[in-house]
């Protein structure tokens, strides 16, 4: 698998034309320096509106794609397409770099659930510009797992859900490129990584999905600027919505009933097979994150949101987040 990858990558960079190669390249660097795709106008003017769509049709949506957000149109690659462009091979070997950089802090402590970017820097000699490109790979690639925050700055991401599947060579340049060939063949639409399936993709209700996506968000944000308090509360809040629909789903409706904590609702999922024995045990303040809410009842209960609280309860929604996905995909519920 990892010599015909590689075969197969050279062979399409080496089919790529002189035009097909300058507009993958604009694309690429539009967004590496914009953090946003190509409007299609932009593209247009510069290589001709005739061209571009030429490109599109001989190198397929497997690697370049025309979409439309907010009433706009622009222009895409899939992370097969950034590998065709000149900064091809750099960034496959960077994020090489980085996944082995997780397989083995992971392997040393299988409870590890995220990475920032401030030790990976340091871990792997990135400069800022560097570790900005990374930022850009990982997010295009999707090996991150659920729940990452990318800032312009400073980012912090999940670790992969599929970190164990990584194998144990020391370059994983064969492994990425047979990954990405594999869920990528040229000329067919990406629909895995390129366009990932949100965190909450198992929620059946859209609106509740997309809810609880802007509160994870943000829980996320606020943690990043030492909102403790705000975290663990949103973090409790999401967690309580998500397993109350996931019981009900199960027709479990007794669990809307006087509002039963978050160990109850644990358990209860648990039971039902929507969680596996694994997941961690919820810390004080998450466990009682509505007393938060109240400054009275906080007092009362002695209840104390602090930096190891609010990264506990990040922790609890990652695990649950990564459990029911896969339960949703007709695995057993992962521990």
């Amino acid at each position: 698998m990892v010599e015909t990858s590689l075969v197969e990558i050279e062979i399409l960079r080496k089919r790529l034309t002189g035009d097909q190669c300058a507009i993958l390249n604009t694309i690429w660097s539009h967004f590496r320096d914009h953090t946003q795709w190509v409007p299609c106008r932009l593209l247009h003017q510069r290589f001709g509106k005739p061209a571009v769509q030429a490109c599109l049709e001989q190198l397929g949506d497997g690697i370049i794609r025309e979409f439309e957000d907010e009433g706009k149109h622009w222009y895409r690659l899939t992370f097969l397409g950034v590998l065709m462009t000149e900064q091809g091979e750099e960034s496959e070997g960077l994020l090489a770099r980085y996944l082995e950089y997780v397989r083995n802090r992971w392997k040393s402590d299988p409870t590890l659930e995220w990475v920032g970017s401030q030790e990976v820097e340091a871990a792997l000699g990135l400069t800022a510009e560097r570790s900005r490109l990374l930022r850009q790979l990982i997010r295009l690639s999707h090996w991150w797992g659920g729940g990452s925050g990318f800032g312009d700055q400073e980012w912090t991401v999940g670790v992969p859900i599929d970190v164990d599947d990584l194998p144990s060579e020391p370059d994983l340049c064969g492994y990425i490129r047979g990954h990405v060939l594999t869920h990528f063949p040229p000329g067919t639409p990406p629909t895995g990584i390129e366009t990932p399936r949100g965190e909450f993709w198992f929620v059946a209700d859209p609106d509740l999905q997309r809810q609880l996506t802007l509160d994870w968000h943000e829980a996320q944000d606020v943690y990043q600027v030492r909102g403790w308090k705000s975290c663990v509360i949103l973090c409790g809040a999401i967690l309580e919505r998500l397993l109350l629909d996931a019981l009900a789903g199960e027709g479990d409706a007794s669990a809307e009933t006087g509002r039963p904590d978050l160990a109850a609702l644990v358990d209860a999922a648990r039971d039902r097979g929507i969680l596996g024995s694994g997941t961690p045990p919820l810390g004080h303040a998450l466990g009682e994150f509505r007393q938060l809410i109240h400054p009275g009842r906080q007092a009362r209960e002695r209840v104390e949101a602090t930096r190891d609280e609010a990264e506990a309860a990040l922790i609890a929604v990652r695990m649950c987040l990564r459990q029911m996905a896969a339960t949703r995909s007709g695995q057993p519920a992962q521990n």
